[in-house]
């Protein structure tokens, strides 16, 4: 498994930030007029050539219905955007802001019947993390031996444990390895309350990485107070947690 070590600038999250109230599609996380200027930019750029201007799929996959809600259900709408925002459109991805991008996603959201709220959705780690997408009437629970990402702070333990503390609510992802973009998203990601044992830490070699903000992704357990997350990845996103 390859080691990732993003080098960034150390943060300044403060530990008043731990606390944050999870929501899923079904709060109404977007306006109105957000879908609708998203719809503009989905119209007056490339994406229906390749999903189709009814979003129905082409040479892209479908962007409404079955197919859409089954790819994208049980994982944050962070995941979501960071797929429009590092791969769209193919081969220019940065021809279309991301201001841009957060409207669009609004507009999936919207187009799959998911209700508007009172204030827009907004492009930053701490808002879509919080934000799981999932079906009418299920919960955002996360399953035992899902693959997820969280975001905290390395930290030793006895007889060369090592945790993950201080952690991001854990979010689906599909990827077990994270991409540039993503490691640039988690650098900005609040910090949170709950802590992780790690497995299979020691080809991360955590020992150079004591008392860093780190993303890691993994195999999450977790059975009342033991949760562990079997690691795929565990990347520095900052030099220090203060």
């Amino acid at each position: 498994m390859p080691y990732y070590l993003a080098k960034t600038d150390p943060d300044t999250y403060s530990i008043d930030d731990l606390e944050r109230e999870k929501k899923t599609t079904w709060d109404g996380v977007f306006t109105a007029a957000q879908a609708e200027r998203g719809k503009a930019n989905f119209l007056a750029g490339r994406c229906g050539g390749c999903h189709k201007l009814d979003l129905t799929g082409d040479r892209g996959p479908a962007l409404k219905g079955e197919d859409f809600i089954a790819h994208w259900e049980n994982g944050s709408v962070a995941t979501l955007f960071d797929k429009i925002r590092e791969t769209m459109p193919p081969n220019a991805p940065n021809e279309t802001t991301d201001d841009a991008k957060i409207d669009i996603v609004a507009y999936l959201l919207q187009q799959n019947g998911y209700p508007a709220g009172k204030s827009d959705l907004r492009a930053d780690a701490d808002s879509l993390g919080i934000v799981d997408l999932v079906r009418k009437g299920q919960t955002s629970t996360i399953p035992n031996f899902s693959l997820v990402q969280v975001v905290g702070c390395l930290t030793a333990g006895p007889q060369n444990a090592w945790t993950l503390t201080r952690t991001s609510e854990p979010a689906i992802t599909r990827d077990e390895e994270p991409s540039p973009a993503a490691l640039k998203t988690a650098q900005t990601k609040a910090l949170g309350a709950e802590t992780f044992q790690l497995v299979s830490v020691v080809p991360f070699k955590p020992e150079s990485h004591a008392g860093q903000k780190m993303e890691a992704r993994g195999l999450l357990y977790r059975v009342d107070k033991d949760a562990r997350l079997n690691l795929t990845s565990l990347a520095t996103v900052s030099s220090t947690c203060q």
